[in-house]
Formats: C-alpha cells, sequence, structure tokens
C-alpha cells in the first residue's frame, strides 16, 4: 500500500523537477543552446493538448460508451493532417501580426476592436475555468482513490496543487512582458511533460498488453469472447454524440486558448510546422490506441462498482503493482499540471493585456497623469492575473459536485472555445467578415452555450427537469434541451448544434449589413491574403519627434530593451538616430507593433492614439472607400485647394499645355497681381509678359525673356534660383515637373534670410580680425604664464638652495661632532648617542626637502628625460649587488632574474624608480625573500619586483602613491620614513611613460611592475657603467680647498675635513679664495658651492683657481640646484656633482677615490 507521504513526496518531486527544467531551460536558451526551438520540442508542447481528460476521462469514456472516447483523438488527427494549410495560414499571420492571444488575433483582424477582445477574453475565462477546475478535480480524485477513503490528506489536494501551479506560473510565465517572446524554460518544461504523460500510459497500456493479456491476439480472443464488450464496441454505436464530440475536437486544436498560446505564439519556426504533422497525429494515436487494451482489462479485472475514470489507477493496484501505480499517477499529475500552466499563462494574458491593462491606461489618460512604466504595471497585472484564475478554478472546483464523468465536462468547455470558430476562420477566408458580425455572432453562441449546456450542469436536477419541461419562463420553445421546440437530440449535440449554427448565421448576417471602414478592408486584406508588409494604406504622416517615440516604447517595453529594438530598426532602415527629427511614419508602424507584442493591439492603438492626438494629426483611419470617380476626383480637388491655401510659399502649377490650373494667395499677394489676372486656364507665358513689362527680367528683350522661361518649363527641367523684385522681395523659385506633364513652381519669400546671409558675411569679415586679436592676447598671456611658471620654478630652487643651506651646515657639524667623540667613545656614549638623533633628523629634513622639490620639478614639466636605447640586464646587475647587500643585512634574499632585452628609457630616472621600489622591498619585508626580474610581454618588458612582506590592503592599494602616505606597519621592524618614495616613483614613470602597478595579497606580499617599450633595433645601447671597486686611499693630511659665501656651511666643512684628519682651507667669496690661493700650495682636492655672491659660479671659481696651481686640481661642486644642465656642464668640465645635502659618506667617497 502507498503512504499518503511517499503519494504526495513523489507529486513534489515531480514538481521541483518541473522547476529545474525550466530554469535551466531559460539558461540554456540564454547561451545559445537549441533546446526548446527545435520540431520536437514544439510537437511535444502541442501534446498539452491531452490532459487528465485525455489520460483518465477518455478509459472511462471507452468503458462506459464505447467508440466515443475516439473523436477527442481523430479530431485534432484530422485537422492538422487535413488542415495542414489551415495551421500553417493561421500561424503565419499570428507571427506576422506579433499576436500574443487569440484575443489579440481576432481583435486584430476585426478592426482592432477592443469590444471584441474583451468578449474573447471573457468567452474564454469563462469556458476553460471549469475545464482547469476539471484538471484539480482529476488530481483530487487520483490521490483518493490510491490512498483509499481511509486515509485524508491533511491539507485539500487540490489547494496545494494549485498553489504549487501558482507559484510554478509567476516564476516562469512572466519572465518577459512581451508576450511574443519566447518562454523556454517554460515550453521546455511543457514538452517534458507531455512525455511523461506518454510515457506513462504507453507503460500501462503495455502492461495490460502483455502483462495480464497474453499479447494482442489473446486480448482478441478475450475480448471477441466477451459479448458485453463487444457489444460495447459495436460499429453501430457510432452516433450523434460521436460526430458531435469530433467536431468540436477538430476546432479545439486550434481554438483552445493554451492550443493557441503554444501552436501560434510561441512558434519559433514556421518550418517547426511540417514536423509536428506527423509527430502530434502520432502522439495521440498511440493514446487512442492504448487506451483499448487498457479498457478491455478494467473491465474484465476488475470488480463491478470500480470508477471507469480510475481504471488507469485501478488495474496497478489490483495487481499489487505499486511501481506501475506511481507511473500511472504521475502521468495524470503530469496531464493535469501541463494543462493548468499553460491554460493559465494563456488566459493571464488575455485578462491582463485585453481587459485590465487597458482600462488603467484608459484611466491615466482620462486623468490627464503621465503614462508611468508600463512594463513593470504590465508584470504586476500579468501576476494578479494568474492568482485570480487560479483561485477561481480553484472555487469553481469546491462548488462542482454533480460531474458526469471527466470526458463530459471537458466537451462541455470545448464547446465554449468552439464560439471562436467562426470569427476565426472567417477571417483567415473571408474578405468580408465584419468585427459587428463577429461579436453578434459570439454574443449569441455564448449565450446559448450558457443556457443550453453550462446552465444544466450548474442547477440542481429539479430545476433541470423543470426547464425543460416548461421552457424559460414558461415558454416551451427554450427549453435547455429541446430549444426552439428541436427534439431528439442528445444535450451536448442540441446545445453545439444551435450555439454553433446562430453563432455562425449571425456572424454572416451582420458582417454583410455592416458598414465598412478603411481600416476594416486593410485588416481584412493583410489577414486573408496573408501580407508579408505590415502598414500599405496612405495616411497622413504623424508630426511628432521621435524623441517622443522613443519614450512611448520604453515606456511599454521597458528601458533597456526598447532602447536595443529602436535603434537597431533604425540602422537596419538606414534611418538618421536624430531623435528631434519628425519620426516617418513607417517607425510609428513599427512602434506599435512593438507595442501590441506587449500589450495587444487594441492597448497599443490606444497609446499610440492618445499620443497622436496630442500632436492634432489625423490618425482615426476614417477615409472612406470612394465607389465613383466624380467623387473622388471632387474629394481630391478640394483637399488640394485646402492644402496649398495653407502654405506660406506661393504655389502656381500649370498642365501639359503650360495653362495655369492651380495656385494659392500667397504666390499673388507675393507679385502683386492684379484681380483677375491669374484665373484657370490663363496661359503661363501671359503671366510671364505681364511680369516682363514691369521690369522683373534683367534681359533687354520682352519676348525673349518670356519666351525662355516658357521654353524651360515646356522641357520639363527641374530649376532653382532667387531673384530681387522691383519691390526689394527677394524670392527663391523652385519648378519641378510632374508626371504625366505639367509644372509646379513653388515661390518663397527669402528677404530676411539674405538679409541674415549679408550680416553673416560681414560678420566674418570681422571674424578673422577679431580671431587674430584674442590669438595675439592669448599668446602673450600665454607668455605671462610661462615666465610666471619659469619664476615659480626659479622660486623653488632659490628656496631649496637657501633651506639646504643650514640644514646642511647643521649636518655637517653634527658629522664633525660625531667624528671627534667617537674616539673617546666610552667617554661619550650618550653624547654621541643624541648626536645620532639629531643626525637622523638632519637627516630626514633633508631628505623631504629633496624630495618636495623633486615633486615639485615633476608636476611642473621642468624635470626632462632622455629616452635612449638601453640594455636593461647590467642595469639590474648593478642594482641587484648593491641591494643583495642590504638584503642580507636583514637577513633576506635577493633573487635576481635578468634578461639581455633592449629597451627605450632614461636610465637615470628609470635607476630611480627601481631603487625606490627595491628599497621598500627591502626594508618593509620581515622575512623571506625578494624577487627581482623582468619578462618579456609583447612589444613591452615588464621589470617586477616582489617581496614577502606584510602586503597591502584591497581597499588602500589606489592610495600607495599619494603623497606623505604611510600605511600601519605589521611586521617585527618598524620602518622609518617620508611617505614620498612611491609619489616619485609613480610621476617619473608617468613622465616616463611606463605604467606602473601593484598586486598585493595581505600577509603573504606585494608585487610591483614597470612596464618600458622593448626595441630591437641595433641602435648603440647606453649601458650603465660597472661600478670598479679601486683601492682606498689613505685622507690623513689630506689638502682641502673650500669656497662657499655661506659662512655656517663653510665653518661645517672646515669642521668636518678637520675631523676626519684632513688640512681645510676655507674662503667665503672668489676674492678671498684668490688671495689664499696664491699663499697655498695646490691642494689634493677643490670643493666649491655653486651659488656665491654677486652671480659668481662655482665653475668661474674652478676656472680661476686653476690659474694659479700648475697641477689640475681634482674639483667637487656641491649645489642644491636641481637643474639637469647644471649637472651636464660639471660632467664637460671634468667636475664631480654632489647635490646638496652633502653627507658625511659622500666626501668620504670623494676622498678616497682621489
Amino acid at each position: 500500500m502507498v503512504s499518503l507521504w511517499q503519494l504526495g513526496g513523489l507529486a513534489l518531486l515531480y514538481v521541483l523537477i518541473l522547476f529545474v527544467i525550466a530554469w535551466w531551460g531559460d539558461r540554456a536558451e540564454r547561451r545559445g543552446l537549441r533546446v526548446v526551438n527545435n520540431p520536437w520540442s514544439y510537437s511535444l508542447a502541442l501534446g498539452v493538448y491531452c490532459t487528465s481528460w485525455t489520460f483518465y476521462g477518455a478509459v472511462g469514456e471507452a468503458a462506459q460508451r464505447g467508440w466515443t472516447y475516439l473523436p477527442i483523438y481523430l479530431g485534432p488527427i484530422i485537422t492538422v493532417l487535413f488542415g495542414a494549410a489551415l495551421v500553417y495560414k493561421l500561424v503565419s499571420v499570428g507571427k506576422q501580426h506579433h499576436i500574443t492571444s487569440i484575443a489579440d488575433f481576432l481583435a486584430a483582424r476585426y478592426g482592432k476592436s477592443r469590444r471584441l477582445a474583451v468578449l474573447v477574453t471573457l468567452v474564454a475565462i469563462i469556458g476553460v475555468l471549469p475545464y482547469i477546475a476539471l484538471q484539480l478535480k482529476a488530481v483530487t480524485l487520483s490521490f483518493e482513490h490510491v490512498l483509499g477513503a481511509d486515509v485524508s490528506p491533511p491539507l485539500d489536494t487540490a489547494l496545494v496543487v494549485t498553489a504549487l501551479m501558482a507559484l510554478f506560473t509567476l516564476l516562469f510565465g512572466t519572465r518577459h512582458i512581451d508576450a511574443t517572446e519566447h518562454q523556454s524554460g517554460l515550453m521546455l518544461a511543457v514538452s517534458f511533460e507531455s512525455f511523461i504523460k506518454l510515457v506513462s500510459f504507453v507503460i500501462i497500456g503495455l502492461f495490460c498488453l502483455f502483462g495480464i493479456y497474453n499479447g494482442p491476439f489473446d486480448l482478441w480472443n478475450r475480448v471477441t469472447a466477451d459479448v458485453a464488450i463487444r457489444d460495447l464496441f459495436e460499429p453501430t454505436l457510432f452516433s450523434q454524440g460521436f460526430v458531435t464530440a469530433l467536431l468540436l475536437s477538430m476546432l479545439a486544436i486550434i481554438c483552445l486558448p493554451r492550443q493557441f498560446h503554444v501552436g501560434v505564439v510561441e512558434n519559433n519556426d514556421l518550418r517547426h510546422l511540417r514536423s509536428s504533422r506527423w509527430v502530434l497525429p502520432l502522439y495521440l494515436l498511440l493514446f487512442a490506441v492504448f487506451v483499448l487494451p487498457i479498457v478491455a482489462a478494467g473491465l474484465q479485472m476488475l470488480p463491478p462498482g470500480t470508477k471507469e475514470d480510475m481504471f488507469m489507477l485501478s488495474l496497478p493496484m489490483a495487481t499489487g503493482n505499486h511501481g506501475l501505480l506511481l507511473v500511472s499517477f504521475i502521468g495524470g499529475i503530469a496531464a493535469a499540471t501541463g494543462m493548468v500552466i499553460v491554460s493559465t499563462i494563456a488566459l493571464a494574458i488575455m485578462l491582463t493585456n485585453e481587459i485590465l491593462l487597458p482600462a488603467w491606461v484608459q484611466y491615466r489618460i482620462q486623468g490627464k497623469e503621465e503614462l508611468s512604466d508600463l512594463s513593470g504595471q504590465l508584470r504586476f497585472l500579468r501576476r494578479l492575473s494568474i492568482v485570480l484564475l487560479l483561485v477561481l478554478a480553484f472555487l469553481f472546483h469546491t462548488i462542482i459536485d454533480r460531474i458526469q464523468g471527466l470526458a463530459h465536462l471537458g466537451l462541455i468547455s470545448f464547446a465554449a472555445v468552439a464560439q471562436f470558430a467562426p470569427a476565426l476562420l472567417g477571417g483567415l477566408y473571408w474578405h468580408k467578415g465584419h468585427r459587428t458580425g463577429a461579436f453578434i455572432g459570439m454574443i449569441v453562441g455564448f449565450v446559448i452555450w450558457l443556457y443550453c449546456l453550462l446552465l444544466p450542469l450548474m442547477l440542481p436536477d429539479s430545476a433541470v427537469d423543470w426547464l425543460n419541461l416548461h421552457g424559460l419562463i414558461g415558454l416551451g420553445v427554450l427549453r435547455p434541451h429541446a430549444l426552439f421546440a428541436i427534439e431528439g437530440l442528445d444535450p451536448l449535440t442540441h446545445g453545439v448544434f444551435w450555439s454553433l449554427s446562430l453563432n455562425l448565421a449571425a456572424y454572416i448576417y451582420f458582417s454583410r449589413r455592416s458598414f465598412r471602414e478603411a481600416l476594416d478592408e486593410t485588416q481584412a486584406t493583410r489577414f486573408v491574403d496573408t501580407p508579408t508588409d505590415w502598414w500599405r494604406e496612405k495616411m497622413g504622416h504623424p508630426l511628432i519627434s521621435t524623441a517622443e517615440l522613443l519614450q512611448v516604447c520604453e515606456r511599454g517595453l521597458g528601458h533597456p530593451r526598447a532602447r536595443t529594438l529602436f535603434f537597431d530598426y533604425l540602422e537596419r532602415r538606414q534611418v538618421p538616430a536624430d531623435l528631434q527629427l519628425p519620426a516617418p511614419l513607417h517607425l510609428v508602424r513599427y512602434v506599435e507593433r512593438l507595442l501590441a507584442g506587449a500589450m495587444g493591439a487594441s492597448t497599443a492603438r490606444i497609446v499610440m492614439g492618445s499620443l497622436l492626438s496630442k500632436q492634432n494629426v489625423r490618425h482615426d483611419e476614417m477615409v472612406r472607400i470612394m465607389d465613383e470617380a466624380s467623387q473622388l476626383i471632387q474629394f481630391n480637388h478640394q483637399l488640394l485647394r485646402t492644402t496649398i491655401e495653407t502654405i506660406s510659399q506661393g504655389i502656381c502649377v500649370v498642365d501639359r499645355d503650360l495653362n495655369v490650373v492651380a495656385w494659392n494667395q500667397a504666390y499673388v499677394r507675393m507679385f502683386e497681381y492684379p484681380e483677375g489676372l491669374i484665373r484657370l486656364g490663363r496661359p503661363i507665358g501671359e503671366v510671364y509678359r505681364y511680369n516682363a513689362g514691369r521690369g522683373f527680367y534683367d534681359g533687354g528683350d520682352l519676348e525673349e525673356d518670356v519666351n525662355k522661361r516658357v521654353q524651360l518649363l515646356r522641357e520639363g527641367h527641374a530649376h532653382r534660383f532667387e531673384r530681387e523684385l522691383p519691390n526689394g522681395v527677394v524670392v527663391e523659385v523652385r519648378g519641378n515637373p510632374m508626371e504625366g506633364g505639367g509644372f509646379v513652381s513653388t515661390y518663397m519669400d527669402v528677404t530676411e534670410r539674405k538679409r541674415d546671409e549679408i550680416a553673416l558675411r560681414q560678420i566674418n569679415e570681422n571674424l578673422e580680425q577679431m580671431v587674430s586679436e584674442r590669438t595675439r592676447r592669448l599668446s602673450e598671456l600665454n607668455a605671462k604664464l610661462e615666465q610666471a611658471n619659469e619664476g615659480k620654478t626659479r622660486f623653488l630652487a632659490a628656496a631649496g638652495h637657501d633651506l639646504m643651506q643650514p640644514l646642511n651646515a647643521a649636518h655637517l657639524f653634527v658629522s664633525s661632532l660625531g667624528q671627534r667623540l667617537s674616539r673617546k667613545e666610552a667617554d661619550f656614549a650618550y653624547e654621541t648617542e643624541v648626536l645620532g638623533h639629531i643626525d637622523s633628523s638632519l637627516q630626514a629634513a633633508e631628505q623631504i626637502i629633496s624630495a618636495l622639490l623633486e615633486i615639485s620639478r615633476l608636476d611642473t614639466g621642468t624635470m626632462p628625460s632622455h629616452p635612449a636605447p638601453v640594455s636593461l640586464r647590467p642595469l639590474m646587475l648593478q642594482l641587484g649587488q648593491e641591494f643583495g647587500v642590504l638584503a642580507r643585512d636583514q637577513a633576506l634574499s635577493l633573487h635576481l632574474v635578468a634578461a639581455d632585452v633592449e629597451v627605450r628609457t632614461d636610465p637615470t630616472l628609470l635607476r630611480r624608480v627601481l631603487q625606490n621600489l627595491l628599497s621598500n622591498a627591502v626594508r618593509y619585508t620581515d622575512r623571506g625573500k625578494v624577487l627581482f626580474g623582468c619578462r618579456r610581454d609583447g612589444d613591452w618588458v615588464r621589470i617586477e619586483i616582489w617581496d614577502t612582506g606584510p602586503g597591502i590592503p584591497e581597499d588602500q592599494l589606489t592610495q600607495v602613491f599619494r603623497e606623505f602616505l604611510r600605511l600601519p606597519q605589521q611586521g617585527r621592524r618598524q620602518v622609518k620614513g617620508l611617505g614620498l618614495g612611491l609619489a616619485i616613483a609613480d610621476r617619473i614613470c608617468r613622465l616616463l611613460e611606463h605604467p606602473l602597478t601593484v598586486r598585493s595579497w595581505p600577509d603573504k606580499g606585494t608585487v610591483f611592475s614597470v612596464s618600458v617599450p622593448r626595441i630591437r633595433s641595433q641602435t648603440p645601447l647606453v649601458t650603465p657603467v660597472d661600478v670598479i671597486e679601486e683601492p682606498q686611499r689613505d685622507i690623513q693630511g689630506m689638502r682641502v680647498f673650500c669656497v662657499d659665501n655661506d659662512a655656517a656651511l663653510l665653518a661645517s666643512l672646515e669642521a668636518l675635513f678637520r675631523a676626519l684628519g684632513c688640512e681645510p682651507v676655507v674662503a667665503g667669496s672668489v676674492g678671498e679664495a684668490i688671495e689664499k690661493a696664491k699663499s697655498q700650495p695646490a691642494p689634493d682636492l677643490l670643493v666649491v658651492d655653486y651659488q656665491l655672491d654677486h652671480g659668481e659660479t662655482g665653475f668661474q671659481v674652478i676656472e680661476v683657481l686653476d690659474g694659479y696651481w700648475d697641477d689640475v686640481v681634482p674639483a667637487v661642486l656641491i649645489t642644491a640646484d636641481r637643474r639637469p644642465e647644471i649637472r651636464t656642464m660639471a660632467e664637460e668640465m671634468g667636475v664631480q656633482f654632489l647635490q646638496k645635502p652633502v653627507n658625511q659618506d659622500a666626501l668620504l667617497a670623494v676622498l678616497r677615490a682621489l
């Protein structure tokens, strides 16, 4: 015995599988996988026709009435096989017109009638809701039958199914607001359900055929031996009910809203119809064939009183085969849920597009409120419709207690949607079909269906018996089962006969009697003749801008999708994308077509009509078709007169004989013609002769001037020229020939334009002078700015020099004192430590000033770069040697990977950048290693410095190049720094156009990369010079001659050299230096400041003092001026260059190198 939890869990698992399939289908379609857009998926999706009626009810119908089950399968097969042209035309027209539902189809065909769309929607809802309730009833019965009467589910089974189907439909049925956009995931789930119910049905049929019987022959022998079964399936039982059911089934395959949605709206490719033409009949044929063994087994194996509709479940239960029971149960669930989902979506689209949304739009328009985002509102209304429909279906399910069988209620729903058939088929094949006939015919048929078929099902038996005996309000001709005294027909046949007959009769009669407007003719042609083009009728051009049209499109479809479709269309049609231009007619029609796809043709017409009406444009399409030529000529003539009189230009039209046939008063006023001169039929030559007599033409011969102009018209050459009339008016004349002969001339008063042209010409003549004057002023201003910039640069250099002098002097004094105290370290340990701190502070101040000066030069563009071909390997080897020692001092290892590659760069500036980066890597890494290497990257070489330091947080990576920014230190060592090194490196890289990047991983390390352009030419390379270590010289007793105009710095140099054991000679000016040079022997070293008093420079001192000594004395130039030309001049003179601040180590290195 299957438990409640097993059955419920299996049903829930199946629904979850549907969710997964639908979700995967949507994702697969977005990735371009053809999981839905293929013939098999489309054909299987059409199997949604097979509901719980065909799964359970067909078996029950066959068990009770024999062959009467067959029409529900045979009808669609006949339509698909023999009505292939009808199906193809239906789908083709639907795709051409962007149809969203069967209500939208009929409304679009019959003059875009919203009234008809509302009626179709109501008929569909009322007719299909019992059908949806039938599915819920079937699921409930299947649960109750499997569990037995002793087990009661804690929740209403139908309620749970309704909730799950509502959730599924809301998730996958409203993803696209454009109803014509294919719901890929949903259709894949529907195809899967069709496959499941077919497999389940075939498995139960095979079980009966080979599990209960011993094959087809055994089945035949036992059935023919059973008199009851043989009599049940006698051919004589083909009754009127059989024919009625066959007709309803043939119409249902195209009239059911769910079949229309799957077959027409969800069709991706018309070629899929070829496959569905044989797949669907085969699908239905398998159901029809396997009904027979299931019915035979049920009648022979099951005890009397077993519900015939439940044979599919009773047979596995009777044989104790729980596996087959679950297979059959899932097949019934698939049959019911598939129909509920698709029917709900189809009805929700109709209810939203044809009733709710138009009412909302009309309400906003009448209230003169701005139409807000229609896409969001449309999605909300569609979801609300889904919930509302399923709630109504559930309520209908709860009040049905007199169902005569699943098949019976299904046929009643078929009869309801069959009321669409006259208007649907007539709309495809009959030009004269009219919306009035469709509307009245559908109302008549629907009312008879309500009275003859649905009402007897809903009323108590006593009320039905009274009506059948006495008729409505006592009229015998209004008996529901004997309407108009026609008796002898079964109730279904009777109701179908009268409803469809009167529907068809009213449709034909009122269509013929109704007045046909231009729009009726147009829509009839489009649908009946299966047109491929959209709008063909001639209409006035709508004076609305492209921007307004785009705004309406965005409100209807949503911003991203609307803009994509809109501009793609403009590109395809090669229309300028200028939103201020008037919208062309074809663009207006295209937007209406897009809106029709999202909200239906009726609502789209309301929206576009409201836009056009605001512009006072004729758009009502009420131009009548004229039957007689005289009426048409009179109308066109009056239209021409009205049109040309409203034009401000002068117009004159002549026929092929050059006689005046049309003109306007603007033409008469412009040329000041006397009354009566311009009249119908006057030769244009006489008018020209009148003008020539008034001196309008420049020629001397009057007749020659006249003949020349007449000949121009006779030859039919288009022309354009301007002429100034004697009254001072300037006229632009344009002439164009007409088809069939004749000429149209237009005359525009361009006097104001000519005056503007003259004024513009004068302005242009003065403009050059104005531009020259402004250019001169801008040049002067630019020169002043350059002078100011140079002055600022000089000021910064001077200020830097003046700041450096005292700091450098203090630093040298400290170095000198430290040198002296170091000899007595034991006695002055504390003083030595304090001096070290003072020295560190002075060095820090000097570094800050130096860095700021360098940043200033970089920011003001005064630091030049000299890119040249450079060999990268020697430069990296030098830096590797220098920083390898520092790394070993920090207990780190420095790994060097230097490629033999040439780059284009400034070697000095690049070295400065790499020194900064290597210094940071060594200083901030506690343990591990530093990797210094490069790799080729196309036309670039990427120099990278990796470390295993603490790393940089991701949110601070973009801030590390800011000035004075020092991140919190997490390592063992607390490293002092200025926070300027990376700022300088970043500016140098930007100057060199070498991209500098940083990547970091907290607690793992950081990598800085500098990308340098690679070269492959044979240009001589600038290779950094290797440092050659030479033996160090003893500096004790060395004579040093110092010249500086700063007394403090001079005293500090003297103190430092004395502390180092040298013999210094100092001078504060050029004169003093000369005096001492005369009395002193040649020194071992000359140390000179660059900037001295009275504009004197260190270079001048060196040249002067060289004249007093026999030997060439090595010289060192010290300066705070960072201009590159000073360094270049020092190199050319063979003078060593030291940048202030000068420290003890630099001086020692110079002395020992002598």
